[in-house]
Protein backbone atom coordinates (compact mmCIF):
# COMPACT_ATOMS: atom_id res chain seq x y z
CA UNK A 1 0.00 0.00 0.00
CA UNK A 2 1.29 3.42 -0.93
CA UNK A 3 1.91 5.67 2.08
CA UNK A 4 -0.29 8.44 0.66
CA UNK A 5 -3.32 6.20 0.13
CA UNK A 6 -6.31 6.76 2.34
CA UNK A 7 -7.37 4.04 4.72
CA UNK A 8 -10.97 2.83 4.91
CA UNK A 9 -11.75 2.84 8.63
CA UNK A 10 -14.81 1.46 10.41
CA UNK A 11 -14.74 3.56 13.59
CA UNK A 12 -16.70 2.17 16.52
CA UNK A 13 -17.28 5.20 18.73
CA UNK A 14 -20.21 7.25 20.10
CA UNK A 15 -20.92 10.68 18.68
CA UNK A 16 -18.80 13.10 20.72
CA UNK A 17 -19.59 16.24 18.71
CA UNK A 18 -21.61 17.74 21.59
CA UNK A 19 -19.51 16.33 24.44
CA UNK A 20 -17.96 19.04 26.63
CA UNK A 21 -16.24 17.11 29.45
CA UNK A 22 -13.20 16.54 27.22
CA UNK A 23 -12.12 17.26 23.65
CA UNK A 24 -9.74 14.49 22.67
CA UNK A 25 -12.29 11.86 21.55
CA UNK A 26 -13.90 14.14 18.98
CA UNK A 27 -10.62 15.79 17.92
CA UNK A 28 -9.14 12.40 17.08
CA UNK A 29 -12.20 11.56 14.97
CA UNK A 30 -12.16 14.87 13.08
CA UNK A 31 -8.46 14.51 12.31
CA UNK A 32 -8.97 10.94 11.13
CA UNK A 33 -11.80 12.05 8.83
CA UNK A 34 -9.61 14.78 7.33
CA UNK A 35 -7.05 12.25 6.12
CA UNK A 36 -8.93 8.97 5.66
CA UNK A 37 -12.29 7.54 4.71
CA UNK A 38 -14.26 6.89 7.90
CA UNK A 39 -17.60 5.30 8.72
CA UNK A 40 -18.61 6.06 12.30
CA UNK A 41 -20.88 3.72 14.20
CA UNK A 42 -21.93 4.06 17.82
CA UNK A 43 -24.26 5.52 20.41
CA UNK A 44 -25.99 8.83 19.62
CA UNK A 45 -25.63 8.20 15.87
CA UNK A 46 -28.93 7.78 13.94
CA UNK A 47 -28.32 4.25 12.61
CA UNK A 48 -27.04 2.78 15.88
CA UNK A 49 -28.92 -0.20 17.30
CA UNK A 50 -27.75 -1.98 20.43
CA UNK A 51 -28.96 -5.26 18.89
CA UNK A 52 -26.67 -5.03 15.86
CA UNK A 53 -23.98 -7.64 15.34
CA UNK A 54 -20.66 -6.85 13.69
CA UNK A 55 -21.99 -8.47 10.50
CA UNK A 56 -24.91 -6.02 10.45
CA UNK A 57 -22.58 -3.08 11.10
CA UNK A 58 -20.37 -4.15 8.20
CA UNK A 59 -23.48 -4.26 5.98
CA UNK A 60 -24.22 -0.65 6.97
CA UNK A 61 -20.67 0.44 6.14
CA UNK A 62 -20.55 2.00 2.64
CA UNK A 63 -17.11 0.56 1.88
CA UNK A 64 -15.00 -2.49 2.63
CA UNK A 65 -12.95 -1.40 5.66
CA UNK A 66 -9.20 -1.90 5.81
CA UNK A 67 -9.41 -1.82 9.59
CA UNK A 68 -11.97 -1.86 12.39
CA UNK A 69 -11.10 0.52 15.22
CA UNK A 70 -12.67 0.48 18.69
CA UNK A 71 -12.08 4.14 19.54
CA UNK A 72 -12.11 5.94 22.90
CA UNK A 73 -15.60 5.93 24.37
CA UNK A 74 -16.90 2.73 22.75
CA UNK A 75 -17.09 1.11 26.16
CA UNK A 76 -19.90 2.02 28.55
CA UNK A 77 -18.58 2.49 32.08
CA UNK A 78 -21.63 2.67 34.30
CA UNK A 79 -19.55 2.54 37.46
CA UNK A 80 -15.85 3.35 37.25
CA UNK A 81 -14.95 0.77 39.87
CA UNK A 82 -17.21 -2.16 39.01
CA UNK A 83 -18.94 -2.24 35.64
CA UNK A 84 -17.60 -2.24 32.11
CA UNK A 85 -20.15 -2.96 29.38
CA UNK A 86 -19.07 -2.68 25.76
CA UNK A 87 -21.65 -3.42 23.08
CA UNK A 88 -22.17 -7.09 23.97
CA UNK A 89 -23.38 -8.27 20.54
CA UNK A 90 -20.36 -6.94 18.65
CA UNK A 91 -17.29 -9.16 18.63
CA UNK A 92 -14.67 -9.09 15.88
CA UNK A 93 -12.71 -12.23 16.78
CA UNK A 94 -14.11 -14.12 13.78
CA UNK A 95 -13.97 -11.21 11.32
CA UNK A 96 -11.30 -11.37 8.63
CA UNK A 97 -10.44 -7.67 8.96
CA UNK A 98 -7.58 -6.29 11.11
CA UNK A 99 -9.00 -4.80 14.29
CA UNK A 100 -7.45 -2.35 16.72
CA UNK A 101 -8.41 -0.46 19.85
CA UNK A 102 -7.58 2.93 21.33
CA UNK A 103 -7.45 2.12 25.03
CA UNK A 104 -9.24 4.78 27.06
CA UNK A 105 -9.05 5.63 30.79
CA UNK A 106 -6.40 3.05 31.58
CA UNK A 107 -6.90 3.74 35.27
CA UNK A 108 -10.47 2.43 35.26
CA UNK A 109 -11.58 -1.21 34.88
CA UNK A 110 -8.29 -2.15 33.24
CA UNK A 111 -8.66 -5.90 33.82
CA UNK A 112 -12.02 -5.89 32.05
CA UNK A 113 -10.61 -3.90 29.16
CA UNK A 114 -7.68 -6.27 28.78
CA UNK A 115 -10.12 -9.17 28.78
CA UNK A 116 -12.10 -7.40 26.05
CA UNK A 117 -8.90 -7.12 24.00
CA UNK A 118 -8.28 -10.85 24.36
CA UNK A 119 -11.90 -11.83 23.67
CA UNK A 120 -11.94 -9.85 20.43
CA UNK A 121 -8.53 -11.16 19.33
CA UNK A 122 -7.39 -7.64 18.42
CA UNK A 123 -4.28 -7.07 16.31
CA UNK A 124 -3.05 -3.86 17.90
CA UNK A 125 -3.83 -1.57 20.84
CA UNK A 126 -2.96 2.12 21.09
CA UNK A 127 -2.43 3.58 24.58
CA UNK A 128 -1.33 6.91 26.02
CA UNK A 129 0.41 5.02 28.81
CA UNK A 130 4.17 4.55 28.47
CA UNK A 131 4.48 1.39 30.57
CA UNK A 132 2.33 -0.97 28.51
CA UNK A 133 4.69 -3.92 28.06
CA UNK A 134 3.07 -5.95 30.85
CA UNK A 135 -0.32 -5.54 29.21
CA UNK A 136 1.11 -6.82 25.94
CA UNK A 137 2.48 -9.91 27.66
CA UNK A 138 -0.80 -10.51 29.47
CA UNK A 139 -2.97 -10.29 26.35
CA UNK A 140 -0.55 -11.49 23.70
CA UNK A 141 -1.43 -8.37 21.68
CA UNK A 142 0.99 -5.65 20.56
CA UNK A 143 0.59 -2.28 22.31
CA UNK A 144 1.80 1.03 20.84
CA UNK A 145 2.47 4.23 22.76
CA UNK A 146 0.02 6.77 21.35
CA UNK A 147 0.24 10.07 23.30
CA UNK A 148 -2.48 12.66 23.47
CA UNK A 149 -2.27 15.70 21.20
CA UNK A 150 -3.86 19.08 20.55
CA UNK A 151 -6.16 20.73 18.03
CA UNK A 152 -4.02 23.72 17.11
CA UNK A 153 -6.96 25.41 15.36
CA UNK A 154 -8.78 25.75 18.70
CA UNK A 155 -5.85 25.91 21.11
CA UNK A 156 -3.85 28.89 19.88
CA UNK A 157 -2.73 32.35 20.93
CA UNK A 158 -5.75 34.68 20.87
CA UNK A 159 -3.65 37.67 21.92
CA UNK A 160 -5.37 38.04 25.29
CA UNK A 161 -3.88 40.40 27.88
CA UNK A 162 -2.08 38.51 30.64
CA UNK A 163 -4.30 38.99 33.70
CA UNK A 164 -3.03 36.05 35.75
CA UNK A 165 0.43 34.98 36.80
CA UNK A 166 -0.44 31.30 37.30
CA UNK A 167 -3.37 29.18 36.23
CA UNK A 168 -4.63 25.68 36.93
CA UNK A 169 -7.68 23.69 35.89
CA UNK A 170 -8.54 20.05 36.39
CA UNK A 171 -9.39 17.28 38.80
CA UNK A 172 -7.07 16.91 41.81
CA UNK A 173 -6.97 13.11 41.22
CA UNK A 174 -6.60 12.49 44.95
CA UNK A 175 -7.44 8.84 44.38
CA UNK A 176 -4.19 8.28 42.49
CA UNK A 177 -1.71 11.01 43.49
CA UNK A 178 -1.29 13.88 45.94
CA UNK A 179 0.86 16.29 43.89
CA UNK A 180 -2.02 18.59 42.91
CA UNK A 181 -3.36 18.72 46.45
CA UNK A 182 0.13 19.50 47.72
CA UNK A 183 0.42 22.39 45.27
CA UNK A 184 -3.02 23.70 46.20
CA UNK A 185 -2.11 23.60 49.90
CA UNK A 186 1.23 25.25 49.09
CA UNK A 187 -0.52 28.23 47.47
CA UNK A 188 -3.68 28.49 49.59
CA UNK A 189 -4.47 28.30 53.29
CA UNK A 190 -7.92 27.28 52.16
CA UNK A 191 -9.18 28.22 48.71
CA UNK A 192 -9.49 31.09 47.85
CA UNK A 193 -7.39 32.49 50.73
CA UNK A 194 -3.77 32.55 49.57
CA UNK A 195 -0.69 32.19 51.72
CA UNK A 196 1.31 35.41 52.29
CA UNK A 197 3.99 34.71 49.67
CA UNK A 198 1.21 34.58 47.01
CA UNK A 199 -0.72 37.67 48.11
CA UNK A 200 0.63 39.69 45.18
CA UNK A 201 0.41 36.84 42.65
CA UNK A 202 -2.81 36.57 40.66
CA UNK A 203 -3.75 32.88 40.57
CA UNK A 204 -6.62 31.31 38.64
CA UNK A 205 -7.56 27.97 40.23
CA UNK A 206 -10.41 25.76 39.05
CA UNK A 207 -11.31 22.17 39.78
CA UNK A 208 -14.06 22.15 37.19
CA UNK A 209 -17.45 21.80 38.88
CA UNK A 210 -15.93 20.92 42.23
CA UNK A 211 -15.56 24.47 43.55
CA UNK A 212 -18.97 26.15 43.98
CA UNK A 213 -19.40 29.36 42.03
CA UNK A 214 -16.40 28.82 39.75
CA UNK A 215 -17.55 27.08 36.60
CA UNK A 216 -14.83 26.56 34.02
CA UNK A 217 -15.71 27.87 30.55
CA UNK A 218 -15.60 25.55 27.54
CA UNK A 219 -14.36 25.75 23.97
CA UNK A 220 -12.75 28.97 22.79
CA UNK A 221 -13.67 30.75 26.04
CA UNK A 222 -11.56 28.22 27.95
CA UNK A 223 -8.61 28.66 25.60
CA UNK A 224 -8.84 32.43 25.93
CA UNK A 225 -8.79 32.00 29.70
CA UNK A 226 -5.58 30.00 29.41
CA UNK A 227 -4.20 32.76 27.16
CA UNK A 228 -4.73 35.26 29.97
CA UNK A 229 -2.19 33.56 32.23
CA UNK A 230 1.58 33.89 31.92
CA UNK A 231 2.12 30.40 33.32
CA UNK A 232 -0.19 27.40 33.51
CA UNK A 233 0.30 24.43 35.81
CA UNK A 234 -0.07 20.82 34.72
CA UNK A 235 0.93 17.50 36.27
CA UNK A 236 0.43 13.88 35.13
CA UNK A 237 -3.02 12.56 35.89
CA UNK A 238 -4.06 9.11 37.12
CA UNK A 239 -1.47 6.38 36.45
CA UNK A 240 1.02 9.12 35.50
CA UNK A 241 -0.76 9.73 32.20
CA UNK A 242 0.46 12.80 30.32
CA UNK A 243 -2.88 14.42 29.51
CA UNK A 244 -3.96 16.82 26.79
CA UNK A 245 -3.42 19.87 29.02
CA UNK A 246 0.37 19.78 28.53
CA UNK A 247 0.05 20.22 24.77
CA UNK A 248 -2.83 22.69 25.02
CA UNK A 249 -0.77 25.00 27.23
CA UNK A 250 2.17 25.07 24.83
CA UNK A 251 -0.13 25.54 21.83
CA UNK A 252 -1.67 28.67 23.40
CA UNK A 253 1.76 30.24 23.89
CA UNK A 254 1.48 30.01 27.65
CA UNK A 255 4.42 28.72 29.69
CA UNK A 256 3.96 25.08 30.72
CA UNK A 257 4.88 24.59 34.41
CA UNK A 258 5.03 20.93 35.48
CA UNK A 259 6.67 18.63 37.99
CA UNK A 260 9.72 16.64 36.92
CA UNK A 261 8.85 13.11 35.84
CA UNK A 262 10.37 10.39 33.63
CA UNK A 263 7.01 10.00 31.86
CA UNK A 264 7.76 13.05 29.70
CA UNK A 265 10.66 11.28 28.01
CA UNK A 266 10.41 11.65 24.25
CA UNK A 267 7.54 14.15 24.52
CA UNK A 268 9.10 17.45 25.64
CA UNK A 269 12.19 18.70 27.46
CA UNK A 270 12.82 20.81 30.55
CA UNK A 271 13.98 24.41 29.97
CA UNK A 272 13.53 23.93 26.23
CA UNK A 273 9.77 23.49 25.93
CA UNK A 274 8.63 24.01 29.52
CA UNK A 275 9.76 24.77 33.09
CA UNK A 276 9.81 21.98 35.68
CA UNK A 277 9.95 21.79 39.47
CA UNK A 278 10.66 18.99 41.95
CA UNK A 279 7.64 16.99 43.07
CA UNK A 280 8.44 17.78 46.72
CA UNK A 281 7.91 21.47 45.77
CA UNK A 282 11.33 22.41 47.19
CA UNK A 283 12.03 24.65 44.18
CA UNK A 284 8.43 25.44 43.20
CA UNK A 285 8.49 29.08 44.34
CA UNK A 286 11.99 29.70 43.05
CA UNK A 287 11.19 28.43 39.56
CA UNK A 288 7.78 30.06 39.38
CA UNK A 289 8.78 33.53 40.54
CA UNK A 290 11.97 33.53 38.46
CA UNK A 291 10.06 33.10 35.21
CA UNK A 292 7.36 35.55 36.28
CA UNK A 293 10.10 38.16 36.75
CA UNK A 294 12.13 37.34 33.61
CA UNK A 295 9.75 37.90 30.71
CA UNK A 296 12.33 37.45 27.95
CA UNK A 297 13.47 34.05 29.23
CA UNK A 298 9.90 32.93 29.77
CA UNK A 299 8.88 34.00 26.30
CA UNK A 300 11.85 32.21 24.69
CA UNK A 301 10.69 28.91 26.21
CA UNK A 302 7.10 29.66 25.23
CA UNK A 303 8.08 30.13 21.58
CA UNK A 304 10.20 26.97 21.50
CA UNK A 305 7.42 24.94 23.15
CA UNK A 306 4.88 26.32 20.69
CA UNK A 307 6.95 25.29 17.66
CA UNK A 308 7.63 21.89 19.21
CA UNK A 309 3.93 21.19 19.68
CA UNK A 310 3.01 22.20 16.13
CA UNK A 311 5.71 19.93 14.72
CA UNK A 312 5.15 16.89 16.94
CA UNK A 313 1.93 16.90 18.93
CA UNK A 314 -1.05 17.88 16.78
CA UNK A 315 -3.89 15.47 16.08
CA UNK A 316 -2.96 15.48 12.38
CA UNK A 317 0.48 14.22 13.37
CA UNK A 318 -1.08 11.54 15.58
CA UNK A 319 -3.26 10.36 12.71
CA UNK A 320 -0.13 9.92 10.59
CA UNK A 321 1.33 7.77 13.38
CA UNK A 322 -1.94 5.85 13.66
CA UNK A 323 -1.97 5.15 9.91
CA UNK A 324 1.70 4.10 9.89
CA UNK A 325 0.97 1.47 12.51
CA UNK A 326 -2.20 0.27 10.78
CA UNK A 327 -0.31 -0.24 7.52
CA UNK A 328 2.15 -2.49 9.35
CA UNK A 329 -0.59 -5.00 10.14
CA UNK A 330 -2.47 -4.91 6.82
Amino acid sequence: MNVVEKLNVLLLQPDFSHYRAAYYQHQFTLALERKHRVFRYGRRLPYYDIRHTIKEVLELCPFDPDVICFAAGWEVEIDESKTFEPHSTINVSNVDIPSVMILNKEYSNLDLKLQFIEDNDLNLVFTVHQDHHGWARQTGVEFVHFPFAVDEKLFKDYGERKRYSLGFSGNLHVRWADIRTKIKDHIFFQWPIKRPRYWHTRVFWSEGFRIPGLRLPIGEAYVRLMNRSKIWLSTPSALDIVGTRFYEIMATKTLLFCNRSPVYSGLFEEDAHCVMFDSDLSDFDERLFYYLQHDDERQAIVETGYKHVLENHTWDRRIDQFAENIRRIL
